[in-house]
């Protein structure tokens, strides 16, 4: 039986991650979509990549030498990075002269992206074998493997490496799909703890404010939609405090285009909004905890003349209240106490690392190469 050596390069990160929860799966699924009498292996090689996500020759361009240097047949990338052309989404490129390809992994979006993901590395394997094997005659239309809905083929216009690509068809699902998809590389879960010291002085500060009667009055007289307002406010304000403070909001740059740096900034933007949300959670909890321990129901309806009917509902907008002041208050008292851990959630200053990165592998290679010679 013929043998084939499929080389996987995924970029730190999510997509590593991804990739080698579905590897062991995809020998059955080339078996099975591909060519029942060809063994394909897989291996694996993390790499930054790209040096910017605009410049997508440079990438393939990378992916081809190190699909040389293994000695393998064909190249599959997957990138965090976000790829536009004319302003719509790209799901992935083909070099197929070369047999290499890239995903985009932020343009699967938000949901189910692990079995995106595996249509997609099959898929592509089976363009690039089928291509290569009869490329006079090829037709992307015979791909019997699955791949993302709401997709089309194109053939780019610009001078481009990329012999063809993968276009979401919609401007605005495309954009709505990439923007979250790019908050979920961005696990902002796993900054969520980043923020103890943000919590605990919220919390501190909400306990204190509970137990005086003022709070207790506004919290009765406040309509819902007030309520509502001032914990929008506070979420927002926090979230923008955030970005101040660490500096997170992308500036112009030479080597970041404005939609990019735009795409970027929204993407910093939806992250740190999951992580506020999840501290408001958090802090409501803790204080619903405090305000039920510290404000003796008796007490309260008494000060402030309450219908004792409503007990429950005026003590959830009491921690509501509350919980508002606080996150407003560990906003401007605190930040987060990794200064590198939160930045290394914004996608510029991850992509400058990288750059950084691929600049030294290039030097040191330079060198190598002087010595030798």
């Amino acid at each position: 039986m013929t043998s084939y050596t499929v080389g996987l390069i995924p970029a730190p990160g999510m997509p590593r991650t991804l990739i080698e929860k579905i590897i062991d799966e995809l020998p059955e699924l080339t078996e099975k979509y591909i060519d029942a009498d060809c063994i394909f292996k897989f291996e694996l090689e993390v790499s930054p990549l790209a040096s910017s996500a605009e410049y997508i020759n440079e990438t393939i361009h990378r992916m081809a030498k190190i699909k040389k240097k293994n000695d393998w047949d064909y190249v599959i990338g997957i990138t965090d990075l976000p790829s536009l052309s004319e302003n719509r989404v790209v799901v992935s490129e083909f070099d197929s002269q070369k047999s290499v390809s890239l995903i985009s992994l932020p343009a699967l979006g938000f949901f189910s992206v692990k079995r995106k993901l595996r249509r997609m590395v099959t898929h592509h394997m089976e363009y690039l074998y089928k291509y290569n094997e009869d490329s006079m005659s090829f037709s992307s239309r015979e791909l019997s493997s699955p791949t993302v809905m709401n997709i089309s083929r194109e053939t780019p216009i610009e001078d481009n490496e990329s012999t063809n690509r993968y276009i979401i068809k919609s401007y605005i699902i495309g954009w709505l799909k990439i923007i979250l998809g790019m908050a979920y590389i961005n696990e902002p879960w796993s900054i969520v703890t980043n923020f103890k010291t943000l919590v605990s002085l919220a919390f501190a500060t909400g306990t204190y404010i509970a137990i005086f009667s003022t709070p207790w009055e506004l919290s009765i007289d406040y309509q819902p939609w007030r309520l509502f307002l001032l914990m929008i406010f506070a979420v927002i304000g926090m979230v923008f405090w955030l970005i101040y403070a660490h500096k997170l909001w992308g500036k112009s740059s030479t080597k970041t285009a404005v939609h990019y740096r735009w795409l970027y900034n929204l993407t910093t933007f939806m992250t740190l909004l999951f992580v506020t949300i999840a501290n408001y959670v958090i802090l409501f909890i803790l204080l619903t905890i405090s305000v039920t321990m510290f404000v003796p129901p008796e007490i309260f309806n008494d000060w402030t003349q309450a219908d004792e009917d409503f007990t429950v509902m005026n003590y959830i907008n009491l921690i509501w209240f509350t919980t508002s002041l606080g996150i407003l208050a560990g906003a401007l008292g605190s930040t987060a106490e990794s200064e590198e851990k939160i930045r290394s959630v914004t996608y510029s200053y991850r992509q400058l690392y990288r750059y950084q990165e691929l600049q030294k592998e290039d030097d040191e290679s330079e060198e190598n190469k002087k010595e030798e010679a």
